[in-house]
């Protein structure tokens, strides 16, 4: 971790939900499945399926929350352009295109 970035991994446990949150202290982040398909919960979106090293682009305060529907634990990776680092605002286009990048796409 850096003043302007986190990157954490982080596991849900088998048919688990994490409830709806936000990281108002980021400008943005980028969401990475990495070994199992996932749904993501947007508030006020339908839900979203996610296949392994899908990932999704959030601006910062975006609600969201996530459900492991496998019978396994799951995990993912974030990364977060933090406000108090002076980090940039990056545009969406440039975002889903770093998403992509690190999703191997």
């Amino acid at each position: 971790d850096l003043p302007q970035t986190r990157v954490v991994q982080v596991e849900i446990q088998p048919n688990a939900t994490r409830p709806l949150h936000s990281h108002p202290e980021a400008l943005w982040h980028v969401y990475v499945t990495t070994d199992a398909p996932m749904d993501l919960l947007i508030e006020g979106q339908p839900d979203v399926h996610l296949e392994p090293w899908h990932a999704q682009f959030f601006t910062g305060g975006t609600m969201h929350g996530f459900r492991n529907p496998n019978a396994r634990t799951v995990r993912w990776i974030e990364l977060f352009a933090l406000k108090s680092g002076g980090a940039v605002a990056m545009n969406e286009t440039a975002a889903r295109q770093l998403a992509m990048m690190f999703a191997g796409k």
